[in-house]
């Protein structure tokens, strides 16, 4: 197998804040979707994490489709 083909392509399948990032890593966590958070801005709200934007989780994309279904029904629910 070559060097690209170890390679795996992955996709943002959410923004926001912190605390909703770490919400969706743990529903996506339970579904067994590998992921992983970038968070830009945490240093900065160091003392408001809540408050803080730029959270974003990163998966692969084979895992895309289920994982979008996860955040969308967790942003729903947010929702009601």
């Amino acid at each position: 197998m070559s060097n690209e083909e170890d390679k795996q392509l992955t996709v943002e399948v959410f923004s926001g804040t912190l605390w909703e990032a770490e919400m969706i890593r743990t529903l996506l966590e339970a579904s067994n979707i590998s992921n992983f958070m970038k968070n830009s801005l945490l240093n900065v709200h160091l003392y408001e994490p809540i408050q803080s934007e730029g959270a974003k989780i990163i998966v692969l994309e084979k895992d895309e489709k289920e994982a979008r279904k996860i955040v969308t029904d967790y942003i729903d629910n947010q929702n009601k």
